[in-house]
């Protein structure tokens, strides 16, 4: 049980550390929520990369995805991670990155698995006649070559969000408590709120 709101601020921002550092948290993977014009899109995203002095979280996608469409009319997001019995929940706005040294860090940094999930010929959510077609190759077929790597780099995108808004909620038998957290122009205000 935290007593001040600045140990639930670390705690927070700790917890998403952990996600994005080990893929076994339960963390490292949360719920986007996408505006589009068709209402909210949800899907799960890994949490690739936390800076809590800035204020921000990140996460790979393909360029050609229909999220990249969406993020380019409306950068709002929301992210939602759940565990540990405790839930955390974002709000900000996405800025992309294609060509740039931050999106070339982040692909230099990637895993071989994950540059090939950039490796498909289609762009996600395209229509197909078969299972799998046209999509990455799977984890057993052998490294890419320059021509499919450079080609799959085209394909990534980093998403950074500019977190605006952090709720936080622990869900416990000896009672439940939430905070909450906005950033506001002089800094980031902080309030207990109801479970």
């Amino acid at each position: 049980m935290f007593d001040s709101l600045d140990a639930v601020w670390t705690h927070a921002w700790a917890r998403l550390l952990a996600g994005a550092r080990s893929g076994g948290d339960p963390f490292h993977q949360g719920v986007l929520a996408t505006v589009s014009s068709d209402g909210p899109q949800a899907r799960y995203a890994v949490l690739r990369a936390v800076d809590p002095t800035g204020g921000t979280v990140a996460f790979h996608t393909d360029r050609r995805s229909p999220k990249v469409a969406q993020l380019a009319v409306d950068p709002r997001v929301a992210w939602c991670f759940f565990g540990h019995g405790e839930q955390v929940r974002l709000s900000g706005t996405v800025v992309l990155h294609h060509d740039d040294a931050e999106a070339e860090a982040a692909w230099s940094a990637s895993r071989r698995s994950s540059r090939q999930n950039y490796a498909g010929l289609n762009a996600p959510g395209t229509f197909v006649g078969q299972p799998g077609e046209g999509g990455p190759p799977g984890l057993g077929a052998p490294p890419l070559d320059a021509a499919a790597l450079v080609a799959a780099r085209g394909h990534f995108a980093l998403a950074r969000v500019q977190v605006h808004a952090l709720d936080w909620l622990s869900l416990s038998a000896q009672g439940h408590v939430r905070a909450r957290f906005e950033r506001e122009p002089g800094g980031w205000q902080s309030s207990w709120t109801t479970p």
